[in-house]
């Protein structure tokens, strides 16, 4: 199935490209949340035109990854965890989602999605965490980790 993505998807494509995908995943996830809609011949031509609003659109959002990204940089989040009793470790772990609640009481509204952690975080202590705000901007988010 080819579909015209409608905003940046990671591992497929960014705005405005026309991509082949598995046809489940176009059907079942991609055109019903608004990422993408499909490829036929009459939207590639339209798609033509509205190529030159995607490209503002997307220096527009660069432009807010930047500004978001100078604000978020250094920024420090704590968290505060039970600890199992060598105190290196905490119960249960700390993930993206976690950290994104944080940043929302500091101010700063990011989506969990763009939270990059290869892996929760499960011990105490400060930990460097990656924000990818669009593919070639990312912010760089102290986490520290505290024992109850």
């Amino acid at each position: 199935m080819r579909v015209i993505l409608k905003e940046d998807v990671a591992h497929v494509g960014n705005m405005g490209d026309i991509v082949k995908v598995a046809d489940g995943y176009g059907r079942n996830y991609l055109i019903p949340q608004g990422l993408a809609e499909l490829a036929t011949e009459d939207r590639a031509k339209a798609f033509a035109h509205q190529k030159a609003m995607i490209e503002h659109k997307k220096a527009k959002l660069h432009n807010e990854a930047l500004e978001l990204q100078a604000k978020v940089n250094g920024m420090e989040v704590k968290l505060v965890r039970a600890a199992v009793k060598d105190e290196t470790r905490i119960h249960g772990s700390v993930t993206n989602r976690d950290i994104a609640e944080e940043l929302a009481k500091l101010g700063v509204e990011i989506d969990k999605r763009k939270i990059d952690l290869a892996q929760p975080i499960r011990e105490l202590g400060e930990h460097n965490v990656e924000i990818k705000l669009v593919h070639d901007v990312i912010a760089t988010v102290k986490v520290t980790v505290i024992a109850e």
